[in-house]
């Protein structure tokens, strides 16, 4: 048979699957395998008439095991007896050491190996079809045709309370159909009390009574099961109310086919609580290519009767994330992680959502992520009905579109106007123009440039950038008098500048904009070279509420051969804004500027009878900026220079010690100390008379804080904050103790406050903020210990093999996994958490002693035999987080 398939195989790579030579086709390609679709970091590429896909998804999708040698750029696929030994940019493989020919060779693109998706599938014995309308690749895997094989389990499987009815009629169970469906007969709905699911298995399940389950047979769907009055737990009880209930899908096996159990469902109990309608039809479209919430727009049937309700709430769920997704999950969403619809008119209603949209566990929404959406029904009034969670809707991965980046060649200082026509930007345009209308360039600031990024240009204010049309050629730009840099002040001389350069996309690639890499630095200079100052700082030192509350300083320019003096220039924001210029400076009377000699570094404060460039004296309350402009001498006077502005500054009587703002704590380690707390504020609005912030920790047991209290505390009682900064954000450190001088640990409920401590004539007049409340916990679990095993019997499989263990502390441990392992296996923690194949334990409190069943699979899915030396390792896996952690090994031999 494998010769047959070699012979096969060699004559398929010959022919063409597909009859366009573009480099990518318009429409994605996708892949599904089993009717399931492949999802991958690297979209699907076309290259000279194969499908390209990254090794690593296809060969792991298809059960094959992957061997990469970085120095000879060789990947090597082994599943069961077949054995692909590929080499990147090279046109012949083998398979069982048999050469064969390829039309395309393996490659790489964007950090990923792309492999030919024919050429893996058929080589490891698996149907590819080709679907050139609507651009889809189908792989029907060798399990999938019946026979002697197993039919997989079923996904996903979802409970909900859909009805007050207080018995069967109020469950409904959804799971995602077994990927290979044409395997299955029949699937059976197994409901278990949640305090017996310890030891039920697929020999439990199989062994249920038939008036104890309920049948759904296959239709190619994922299935939607609403349970009857008569409806029974596995046990024969009828399914009521307040009991505890998990649900399992038995999929039965067509023939020899052996049959499969899913995994339990999350925890439910019934109650015949009146709640609110639900909405229906609940659907979500891609509408746009910028690979955030904009992308997402989700419409939904409104209940025919809604009076009792007072919105709803759009709410994105990770697909993986469904089968622990129920109402009292929807009605704990953070408000920041849904969308609230408020009612309108129609009986549909559709949202677009926002970039900064995110899902149910606070990430933003983005691209190449399977999501399905739930509405909430939101009570108008609790005590009379409560929210009520629609069924999902369909799984949606939003797309991005194919647009590449702009490349600047140059950046020039042309002329000598002291504005944007002396910056000349030259730019490569794209090779395909077709998908973009348009560019736009952007000046960034130099010491900006770094957090400039796609997201920020596409919010940049349209009298910001310059608008370029496309003409076909390489684009070479003069800017105007008026161009201004993205925070809208104008462009001009002594100023450090990067320059970026967007393509806007346009029809099906609308919002899919792309943004070029940063030019090199340019700072625009007069060819006199008179230069400007820099480091130039503003603050408010007194309380005079005159001029000479305004301390100002900076750091003369660096040749003073061409200049006479400085003249120190405070600008008003509600006449000028962010557009002072050189012009508007030159025109400044000489009895509205601070005149400074050259020759050293300035930091004074400015007279009482100090105006600003208006003639106004100088007062609290107002908002100012501050320029100094660099006068020339002889031949250059015409040629002064001005600086960048101050950051904007208000004078106030400092009469008051401020309070901070924004106070928020969170638990950031796990060390169980204060280094797991983190504590960011907002400095007070003004902290002229503030010396330091002290944060201190109070637990929530020992009642609030006074002020009197807060500010009598000894040094050790809580951690003092220098001023200096606008936002503060502090780790504690791990001997940080409360006011009762405990250190800081897990499991203490605290409140957190920050005092502002006056000093010199406010000495003694602190001020203390909100409390802030936190709990610390740790995510970290431990392995077990003491892993042995007992041999029980003489059958000559998992029946023989008893495992015991001593458990950890199971604060944050969710369930265990047995796995049995080859010994001539590697096999760590990264191999163990990806493994399917185990034995699942459920946590309860004691010692474990598990005994296999029979049919129980080793990690490489065969089953265990007498004879064979294996290891069993045992996986802790945690309710939150990533922290698994893995158990030695026990040697085995039955």
């Amino acid at each position: 048979m494998k010769k047959l398939w070699v012979t096969l195989l060699a004559g398929l790579l010959v022919l063409p699957i597909l009859f366009q030579s573009s480099a990518q086709a318009a429409t994605p390609i996708r892949i599904y395998i089993d009717g399931v679709p492949l999802v991958t970091d690297q979209a699907a590429v076309m290259i000279q008439g194969r499908t390209m896909l990254p090794l690593r998804a296809i060969f792991e999708a298809l059960d094959a095991k992957i061997q990469w040698n970085q120095k000879t750029q060789t990947v090597t696929a082994i599943k069961n007896d077949t054995t692909i030994v590929l080499k990147i940019g090279s046109k012949v493989a083998t398979i069982n050491n048999k050469a064969v020919s390829l039309d395309v060779p393996g490659k790489n693109l964007k950090g990923r190996t792309m492999v030919p998706v024919r050429f893996v599938g058929e080589a490891l014995g698996q149907e590819v079809g080709w679907n050139s309308k609507t651009q889809t690749v189908t792989i029907t895997s060798d399990n999938s045709n019946g026979g002697n094989g197993s039919v997989n389990p079923v996904s996903y499987v979802t409970v909900k309370d859909v009805g007050d009815a207080g018995d069967g009629r109020d469950l409904q169970v959804s799971f995602s159909k077994s990927t290979n469906e044409s395997l299955v007969d029949h699937y059976r709905v197994l409901v278990v009390k949640a305090a017996n699911t310890f030891n039920f298995n697929l020999s439990d399940a199989l062994r249920v009574s038939s008036a104890n389950y309920s049948t759904v047979l296959p239709t190619g769907a994922d299935p939607v099961v609403k349970l009857t009055a008569n409806s029974r737990d596995v046990d024969g009880n009828l399914i009521g109310s307040k009991q505890a209930y998990v649900a399992y899908v038995l999929a039965v096996g067509k023939g020899n086919n052996a049959s499969a159990l899913s995994s339990a469902s999350s925890t439910i109990t019934l109650d015949n609580v009146t709640y609110v309608a639900a909405t229906t039809d609940v659907k979500a479209s891609d509408v746009n290519n910028y690979g955030d919430g904009r992308d997402l727009s989700i419409s939904f049937t409104r209940p025919s009767s809604d009076s009792n309700i007072a919105s709803y709430r759009v709410l994105v769920v990770k697909t993986k994330d469904i089968s622990k997704f129920d109402l009292a999950a929807a009605n704990n969403v953070s408000s920041q992680n849904y969308t609230t619809i408020y009612k309108s008119g129609g009986s549909t209603q559709t949202s677009a959502l926002t970039s900064s949209s995110r899902d149910t566990s606070g990430e933003l929404i983005k691209s190449n992520v399977p999501y399905t959406i739930y509405v909430l029904s939101v009570s108008s009034n609790s005590s009379v009905a409560s929210n009520k969670l629609s069924s999902g809707s369909s799984s949606i991965t939003l797309s991005v579109g194919s647009i590449t980046s702009p490349v600047i060649t140059a950046v020039e200082d042309i002329n000598d106007y002291g504005d944007g026509r002396d910056l000349r930007v030259s730019f490569t345009k794209l090779s395909d123009e077709s998908k973009i209308s348009s560019y736009r360039i952007f000046v960034v600031k130099a010491s900006n440039y770094s957090n400039f990024n796609l997201t920020k240009a596409n919010a940049v204010s349209s009298s910001n950038y310059t608008q370029v049309n496309k003409t076909g050629y390489n684009i070479s730009q003069v800017l105007s008098s008026g161009a201004r840099d993205i925070d809208g002040v104008t462009v001009r001389n002594g100023v450090s500048y990067r320059v970026f350069v967007m393509a806007i996309g346009s029809g099906n690639n609308a919002g899919s904009n792309e943004l070029s890499s940063a030019s090199q630095a340019i700072t625009l200079l007069n060819s006199n070279n008179v230069g400007t100052v820099s480091s130039l700082y503003v603050s408010d030192v007194n309380d005079y509420g005159d001029g000479r509350d305004l301390r100002v300083s900076y750091t003369r320019a660096s040749e003073e051969s061409n200049i006479s003096s400085y003249r120190i220039m405070v600008v008003p924001i509600d006449y000028y804004g962010n557009n002072f210029s050189l012009s508007d400076a030159n025109n400044v009377s000489s009895s509205y500027y601070t005149t400074v000699s050259k020759g050293y570094n300035y930091n004074e404060v400015l007279s009482s009878n100090a105006r600003d460039v208006r003639g106004d004296l100088i007062k609290n309350s107002k908002q100012y900026r501050v320029y100094v402009l660099s006068v020339s001498n002889g031949s250059y006077s015409v040629s002064n220079a001005l600086s960048s502005s101050s950051s904007t500054i208000t004078l106030a009587n400092g009469n008051s010690v401020g309070k901070i703002s924004g106070l928020s704590v969170s638990d950031d380690n796990d060390y169980g100390d204060g280094r797991d707390l983190r504590v960011s504020f907002t400095k007070a609005a003004d902290d002229s008379n503030i010396s330091s912030y002290r944060i201190i920790v109070v637990p929530t047991s020992s009642g609030t804080l006074s002020l009197s209290e807060a500010s009598n505390l000894g040094s050790n009682r809580y951690t003092e904050v220098s001023r200096g900064s606008n936002y503060y954000n502090q780790t504690l450190s791990a001997n940080t103790l409360d006011i009762n001088g405990n250190k800081i640990q897990n499991g203490v409920s605290y409140r957190v406050y920050v005092l502002s401590v006056g000093y010199g004539s406010y000495y003694g007049n602190n001020v203390l903020s909100d409390a802030s409340t936190i709990t610390l916990s740790s995510t970290q679990i431990a392995s077990v210990t003491n892993v042995t095993y007992t041999q029980i019997g003489i059958n000559g499989d998992g029946r023989d093999i008893q495992v015991n263990f001593d458990i950890p502390n199971e604060n944050n441990i969710l369930e265990y996994r047995i796995m049995v392992v080859p010994s001539n296996l590697g096999f760590g923690e990264g191999d163990a958490i990806k493994e399917t194949d185990y034995t699942r334990v459920t946590r309860t409190g004691y010692n474990i002693s598990q005994q296999l069943i029979a049919g129980t699979k080793d990690v490489n899915g065969a089953r265990i035999v007498s004879g064979q030396p294996y290891r069993i390792f045992i996986l802790s896996v945690p309710k939150s987080g990533s922290n698994y952690a893995l158990s030695r090994s026990v040697d085995v031999k039955i």
